[in-house]
């Protein structure tokens, strides 16, 4: 993973909630190419650093970059339309439309590449394009996140976050994620992952950081992290030697 090109660089971020700093200068640099993730205890600040960059939170203090743009002013259909694309946890399906119908509405910031998408999405997930026309309601929960995120690619990202994508899945569901995960990283999308699975988030991170009360904590690959004595402490509850530096 050598000479990998800045796509997204946030710096000294700090965002308020009222009079309450709940993120603390935080900097961290994503690569094209890279799967990053970041992890950390409930509460702790993974989803305000997602909503942040995507600009759902307003205002905020610092820098976000994009591509070498700054965007930190930008409302969200312009961060969605320049290849920025944030799927929120637990986000739903439309219930009473087709799976095509739920795909479709994803390409809102790109109609004329709808067919080209749609083609892609149905070469990612194959189980979607069987269901085309099944309403959407009547999938099961894992086939609904995959959903959740094929309609998130209709949108054409370059960077795409996911938070939380593995929550509620069944263990079958969550390995079958993983692999498509790693599949979307080879069709060139970069992708940054939040969430409270931190193994399964972990394992396939090439970069990760530990985010604790708001700031960076630890910064690593992600199994330098899960070998990491402070973070087995704090999130699996046991001890092991030191490989890397807490930040």
């Amino acid at each position: 993973m050598n000479n990998l090109k800045p796509l997204l660089k946030v710096c000294n971020l700090n965002v308020y909630y009222k009079d309450i700093r709940v993120l603390t200068q935080v900097n961290l640099t994503v690569c094209a190419g890279q799967i990053v993730s970041i992890v950390g205890p409930n509460g702790s600040g993974k989803t305000t650093v997602m909503k942040a960059i995507a600009g759902i939170l307003r205002p905020i203090q610092g820098v976000i970059s994009y591509q070498h743009e700054p965007i930190q002013k930008l409302p969200v259909h312009e961060v969605v339309r320049r290849g920025l694309v944030y799927v929120p946890e637990g986000m739903n399906v439309f219930p009473l439309m087709s799976v095509q119908e739920n795909l479709e509405v994803g390409a809102y910031t790109a109609r004329k590449k709808k067919n080209n998408l749609l083609s892609f999405v149905f070469e990612i997930f194959p189980m979607l394009a069987d269901k085309r026309r099944d309403m959407a309601g009547t999938l099961s929960g894992g086939q609904k996140r995959m959903l959740t995120i094929a309609r998130g690619l209709m949108s054409n990202p370059r960077l795409f976050l996911l938070d939380d994508p593995f929550l509620g899945l069944a263990p079958k569901d969550v390995n079958r994620l993983c692999n498509t995960l790693k599949l979307i990283r080879r069709h060139g999308i970069t992708l940054f992952l939040a969430g409270q699975h931190v193994r399964r988030i972990l394992r396939v991170a090439t970069k990760a950081f530990l985010i604790e009360q708001g700031k960076i904590t630890l910064v690593g690959t992600g199994e330098q992290l899960l070998g990491h004595p402070h973070f087995r402490e704090i999130l699996l509850g046991v001890v092991a030697e030191s490989k890397i530096e807490v930040v």
